[in-house]
This record gives structure tokens, C-alpha cells and sequence, in this order.
């Protein structure tokens, strides 16, 4: 049996492979949504966050908030989400998803979902599922956890990874 850091190093293959097929899955469901793939991501985060700055949402993503403006500004021209003031600073603007923007982000899960049931998982019985959902939701949100405080505080998550 393997160290901790080898049973680590050997996920890698697994998630590397998760990740090229989220794009598989992210142009099946394309096809007749009016979403953008690249927008698929923020208009969730509204959805499921709420109202939310640029500047948030740009942090929780790790670019830059000129990458989210172009993103949200078509997401905007598309009718998905809206601008208003931010009431504790005017110079702000808060970001919501439409009416229009729940039903299309709606959509494209529906589709998503469908795919996988039908194409991907359809040999899966539902324990096998249930088990599938608690480790990947564990996993991200440790990940994501873990992620936010290094970009909180670089310093001890250096200090943290050298033990």
C-alpha cells in the first residue's frame, strides 16, 4: 500500500480526466440553449450566490476582473443577468440573474443531467450514485475551501503545503 501523497498523486489522472469531460458535457448541452459556455459559470454563481459584485465574483474565480467584465457584459446584452447600484457605494454595481437567465442556467443543467443519466452513468444503481455525490461534494468543497484561504492568506497555506 501506497503513502498518502501516492494514493494523492494517483487522483490526479481521475480529475484531469473529470475536467476534459466537464467540456464534453458543457458543448452537448449547447446545442439549442441560448447560454454561452463561457457564461454558464458566472450565471451560476448568481443564481446559486445572489447578488454579487464583479470584483467577487472575479475572486472566487482567480482572474482578473477584466476577464468576468467582458463575460458579464455579454451576459447582460443577452438579457441573463442585470445591473443595479449598490446601495452602500454608488460607484458599484450589484449583479442578479433574470427571470430569462434562471431558465436558460435551468436548461442547460436539465440537459447536462440528461446526458449523464442516459449516456454516461445509465448502469449506475442509485447507492452507487448516492456514494458517487457525497465523495465529489466532499472533495470540492474541501478544494474550494482550501483555495479560498490561500488566497487569504498566501503566507500560511505556504507553511501549511511545506509540512
Amino acid at each position: 500500500m501506497g503513502s498518502h501523497f501516492e494514493s494523492c498523486e494517483r487522483l490526479l489522472e481521475p480529475l484531469r480526466k473529470l475536467l476534459g469531460i466537464r467540456q464534453v458535457a458543457l458543448q452537448r448541452a449547447q446545442h439549442g440553449n441560448e447560454l454561452s459556455t463561457s457564461g454558464t459559470g458566472l450565471l451560476s454563481e448568481l443564481v446559486h450566490g445572489g447578488e454579487s459584485r464583479a470584483s467577487d465574483l472575479a475572486h472566487n474565480r482567480v482572474v482578473d476582473t477584466s476577464v468576468v467584465s467582458r463575460q458579464l457584459g455579454q451576459l447582460e446584452q443577452e438579457g441573463l443577468i442585470e445591473r443595479r447600484p449598490d446601495p452602500t457605494d454608488r460607484r458599484v454595481s450589484l449583479l442578479r440573474a433574470t427571470e430569462r437567465g434562471r431558465s436558460a442556467l435551468e436548461e442547460r443543467e436539465r440537459q447536462k443531467a440528461r446526458w449523464l443519466s442516459e449516456v454516461v452513468l445509465s448502469d449506475w444503481d442509485e447507492s452507487r450514485l448516492a456514494e458517487l455525490d457525497e465523495l465529489l461534494r466532499a472533495l470540492s468543497d474541501d478544494l474550494l475551501t482550501s483555495s479560498r484561504q490561500q488566497l487569504t492568506n498566501p503566507e500560511d497555506a505556504a507553511k501549511e503545503g511545506n509540512r
